[in-house]
């Protein structure tokens, strides 16, 4: 969806709001317009989402109240409505930048913000998901797994029936920081019900493989090193993260199948999360691989 097809002041009226607020296009999605919103003396977060997009909308709604509720830092929605069949949200305004942009200007603080980011994702797990998301208890197994029916069985198996909530798109992008603290978590459109570890893996998926474009080696050490400092954030808040495998598996092939729209003419660029995945399916019995062409585990 682009937002030239939209008019974002037709839609703010929709909402309510009147006069001449300005409007700044906003960086949105595939199925998602986003404008930041100055009027009156107070800054506002306009999303704007696809045509018949109702449910979508509820679900983003509900699990953003729920999460403000167990005192996050997430949007305060101020305003909902429909504008020409789509549904829009005008949301609270948060303050900070991405994690990324805050590294890539300081780096020197990958390690105490990785410790931060790893608290917070743990904060997140020890929310119960809202009812709406209860209501699909399996939903986070099949999601992006179509056809993988030996992994879903394995994961059905192994699942601990909690009922958490998940972000499942927890990464350096959608949290925001002022240099030393969480300041925000956005983005909450895939967020769904079910066991923390899937969680966990998404996001060290996300932070090895998107985006696939060739990073420099210093940056590579630097995300390990954020990676560790994730681990050590939330092992404090939650335990040690048991029985990865199948988890790895499952984040693998949910990451590869996010990312082959993008790199549909340069399938290759996919090997490196492909050989990841396979690896921790061999590791599980879920694919048959010779043990001897298994490379060592990261």
């Amino acid at each position: 969806m682009t937002q030239s097809e939209l008019a974002p002041l037709d839609i703010l009226h929709t909402l309510g709001i009147n006069g001449t607020p300005i409007v700044t296009p906003v960086l949105g999605g595939f199925d998602m317009a986003m404008w930041k919103v100055e009027h009156e003396g107070k800054t506002s977060a306009l999303r704007v989402f696809r045509a018949g997009a109702h449910e979508d909308c509820e679900h983003e709604r509900e699990v953003m109240d729920a999460a403000r509720a167990a005192g996050l830092p997430v949007p305060e929605v101020q305003r909902a409505g429909v504008w020409q069949d789509r549904p829009a949200l005008l949301i609270t305004w948060l303050a900070g930048r991405p994690l990324e942009d805050e590294l890539r200007a300081r780096p020197w603080r990958l390690w105490s913000l990785g410790v931060t980011f790893g608290r917070m994702q743990a904060r997140i797990h020890a929310i119960p998901a809202p009812a709406l998301l209860r209501q699909q208890p399996d939903a986070w197994i099949t999601w992006q797994c179509e056809g993988e029916q030996i992994l879903q069985d394995r994961l059905r198996h192994l699942y601990s029936d909690q009922m958490a909530l998940l972000h499942l798109d927890y990464h350096l992008r959608n949290v925001l920081t002022d240099g030393k603290h969480i300041t925000g978590i956005v983005d909450w459109t895939n967020a769904l019900a079910g066991d923390p570890r899937a969680d966990a893996a998404r996001t060290i998926s996300i932070l090895r493989f998107d985006p696939l474009a060739r990073k420099p080696l210093l940056v590579r050490l630097g995300l390990r090193i954020f990676e560790q400092a994730w681990r050590a954030g939330y092992q404090h808040e939650r335990g040690h993260l048991k029985d990865m495998s199948l988890f790895y598996a499952w984040a693998g092939t949910v990451i590869q199948r996010n990312l082959a729209p993008r790199y549909k003419h340069i399938p290759n660029e996919l090997a490196p999360a492909r050989r990841w995945t396979n690896k921790w399916k061999a590791r599980t019995g879920c694919e048959r691989f010779s043990a001897l062409t298994i490379d060592k585990l990261p």
